[in-house]
């Protein structure tokens, strides 16, 4: 059963967008020189504007395909497994009596370990980069923030999205497998449904 989450999809994208667009007009605004910015692809490989910029749009077009991929174009395997355990075995190695503990075993179908990691990427990103637009939104504003600077200071290249998104995204993967385990469930009930009343 293919994922169809268009609304999580566009929402997703949209708040990409957003943080994105501001991110850049907020470094903008506070150094048009990019004399304060941190970024690697300035500091270590001397990208202008014209280059941040295409980065930028190159990394948008990929979370967009990203997005696409956690939230519509998966395709949920279909299985009668009402146990945590014997679902995540089934999907990730097709036999429901396979699993081991945290899941270390190389798995037969990637599709599902895509899916997730698509997903939990395409959620906590926005969030994330957000954190670098309130930065720059501080420093136009000449707001002391205090200990929040000294920890962003103490980040290499200041990559507080980094430090948030690696791991949200991972805490974010079990949000993931409860979801599908959950969806799993309401088709079973749907099935059981739709059988009494064919009966």
């Amino acid at each position: 059963m293919k994922t169809n989450n268009k609304t999580g999809f566009i929402f997703s994208v949209t708040s990409y967008f957003i943080v994105t667009f501001l991110d850049l007009y907020f470094t903008y605004i506070a150094t048009p020189n990019l004399e304060l910015e941190g970024n690697p692809l300035y500091n270590v490989l001397f990208f202008g504007w014209q280059g941040l910029i295409t980065i930028n749009v190159v990394t948008f077009l990929f979370y967009c395909l990203v997005a696409y991929y956690g939230f519509i174009g998966y395709k949920r395997p279909i299985t009668t497994e009402t146990d945590l355990k014997k679902y995540l075995s089934y999907i990730s190695f097709g036999d429901a009596d396979r699993y081991v503990t945290m899941m270390w075993k190389i798995p037969k179908f990637w599709g599902p370990q895509i899916a997730c990691l698509c997903w939990s990427v395409a959620v906590i990103l926005p969030f994330a980069r957000l954190f670098i637009v309130a930065i720059w939104f501080f420093m136009i504003l000449e707001i002391d923030t205090g200990i929040f600077f000294d920890i962003v200071a103490a980040i290499p290249m200041g990559r507080i999205d980094f430090v948030i998104a690696i791991p949200g995204a991972w805490i974010l993967s079990f949000v993931w497998i409860a979801k599908e385990f959950r969806l799993n469930l309401k088709e079973i009930k749907e099935r059981e449904k739709e059988g009494k009343k064919s009966d």
